[in-house]
């Protein structure tokens, strides 16, 4: 829900900051690629291999990602996750991590790009800390990301722009439909 979703994000700062305060870097970095999941809608694959050149932090703030079956697509990001990702490159400088456009944006303590393993149990570590239930994957955080697209927008077709599927009964799939809006609409009818 955006709510737990919210929650994880709240954690993973917090996390961050106590991080930082202490001269270690864990937190930090899982922080950021827990917002740049929840901020893009993005699939863990897609967000473990961006590097430095796929950020466009402009005027126009988004993110070049290549998804399944090597398709490319161009997702939109906030203003706030253009902050944070902004930051988040000036603390990889003062590390002396790579922020070259061919450097993978987001490393290990390996100084090597996250496995896709790694980057699933870095997000269960995170999730389990925020106090979310174990039935999460990392994968919920697209479909998160997918149903509050549709709730705010109503637009399924945009929906499956961001989400970057071919067919729209793919989409279907993440565009849950809110008990509360339910409840709601039939209150609102007569």
């Amino acid at each position: 829900s955006p709510e737990e979703g919210k929650r994880l994000l709240e954690y993973c700062e917090a996390m961050s900051l106590r991080d930082l305060e202490r001269g270690k870097t864990y937190w930090v970095r899982r922080w950021v690629i827990v917002d740049t999941l929840l901020g893009t809608g993005c699939r863990a694959s897609e967000v473990r291999l961006l590097k430095c050149g796929d950020l466009a932090l402009g005027k126009e703030p988004c993110i070049s990602v290549v998804g399944k079956g090597k398709r490319k697509r161009t997702v939109p990001i906030s203003h706030k996750l253009r902050k944070h990702l902004k930051e988040y490159l000036q603390w990889k400088r003062l590390l002396n991590e790579g922020t070259e456009p061919d450097d993978y944006l987001f490393v290990n303590r390996l100084n090597k790009p996250y496995c896709l393993m790694g980057i699933q149990q870095l997000f269960k570590k995170c999730a389990k800390g925020a106090g979310l239930r174990s039935v999460y994957s990392i994968h919920s955080t697209r479909h998160c990301y997918g149903f509050m697209t549709f709730s705010k927008s109503k637009n399924i077709r945009l929906t499956q722009t961001l989400l970057g599927h071919r067919r729209l009964g793919t989409t279907e799939i993440y565009t849950h439909v809110d008990p509360a809006e339910v409840v709601e609409t039939v209150n609102s009818l007569w």
